[in-house]
């Protein structure tokens, strides 16, 4: 924003030079000419002058064109900049995505095989229990055995790979 302030005020303080120097040139000309044929004849020497300043306006809008489009290169190229940041952000989101959806089903995995040890100590709490009949204990071995089975499963449907990553 200062950069912008300080080339208003240089452009500023230009224009005010300029003006100065036209009004002080046309004072110079009425006073210190006599006749309008010398003021005429001195008038065309500016002629030159005025092509003169017409050429530098010229460069000065082909300059300013030139940093316009370097302007614009940098800004292609902060953009570009901008985008490959943003697809390498959202890869790596992806994947922190695809690493939380692995984790969940992991922690499933967990919670069913803690559930089903759980169930396992009570059958064999139960199995251990002289309270019981040899068909009531008999029962919960073959649920004891349902859950093992389940367990199993489990694991074998993890695979030994996922557990070792």
């Amino acid at each position: 924003m200062e950069k912008v302030k300080s080339r208003i005020g240089l452009l500023t303080i230009l224009i005010i030079i300029v003006v100065i120097i036209w009004v002080a040139s046309a004072t110079l000309i009425i006073y210190g000419l006599d006749n309008w044929s010398d003021r005429g004849t001195f008038g065309d020497l500016f002629g030159a002058v005025n092509g003169l300043f017409a050429g530098l306006a010229f460069a000065g809008l082909i300059y300013t064109i030139v940093l316009q489009k370097r302007d614009l290169e940098l800004q292609k190229n902060e953009i570009q900049l901008n985008r490959n940041e943003l697809k390498r952000s959202s890869k790596a989101q992806e994947k922190s995505e695809k690493a939380l959806f692995e984790q969940v089903e992991q922690m499933k995995i967990t919670s069913k095989l803690n559930a089903l040890n759980t169930i396992i100590n009570y059958y064999n709490l139960q199995i251990s229990s002289s309270n019981h009949s040899e068909e009531i204990i008999f029962k919960f071995k073959e649920k004891r055995k349902t859950a093992i089975r389940e367990i199993d499963i489990l694991i074998d449907r993890v695979g030994d790979d996922e557990f070792y990553e």
